[in-house]
């Protein structure tokens, strides 16, 4: 049984294929980076719940909280429990997590961009297939599009200014250089 040809086949075949290679192709990078550098996880920094509630400044210090005093009320219930404030028992743990999250974001968004370069690299090889090429081109596209988003909140104005700056600037320059009319 002989191959059909590119113009023996359906086009919305030629589609289907095309977005699968972009969907699973991400897919895979985001596999690779799980693997390479697993994301934080928050019970290794805070912990899941406190074995018993502090009800004061001492046992809640103890326990590694923050504790936060209440304001004295105008007119205080008498019949409920006193409380003279509350524990803040992720205080202390949040920032160690943030700043963790914050390094594995950029870490992630190195990765992703590198491989949706490689990506585009390989979509412009030609490979015997435009199916191919195009899926790999505009999975590299996607995957630039998933590492620049998820490391879009941690980014600050000026890298953000960057990434965006830099993206449009290559899209334009692969438009240019593969498409001409």
């Amino acid at each position: 049984m002989e191959p059909q040809t590119v113009s023996q086949q359906p086009k919305f075949v030629r589609w289907a294929l095309l977005l699968g290679i972009v969907v699973i192709l991400n897919i895979f990078f985001s596999v690779v980076l799980a693997l390479a550098y697993p994301a934080p996880k928050y019970e290794d920094y805070c912990p899941v719940s406190p074995s018993v509630v502090p009800t004061d400044a001492k046992t809640c210090d103890a326990q590694g909280g923050i504790w936060s005093a209440y304001v004295p009320a105008p007119a205080p219930d008498v019949s409920g429990p006193k409380s003279t404030g509350y524990c803040d028992m992720y205080a202390k743990c949040q920032k160690p997590y943030q700043a963790a999250n914050d390094e594995h974001a950029l870490y992630a968004f190195v990765l992703m961009v590198g491989l949706g370069i490689i990506a585009l690299v390989a979509g412009f090889i030609p490979l015997g297939s435009s199916i191919v090429s195009s899926g790999l081109s505009y999975g590299g596209v996607v995957a630039l599009i998933i590492g620049s988003a998820q490391y879009w909140g941690s980014a600050g104005n000026w890298i953000r200014l960057a990434i965006a700056t830099a993206g449009l600037l290559a899209l334009l320059y692969i438009g240019w250089r593969r498409f001409r009319d």
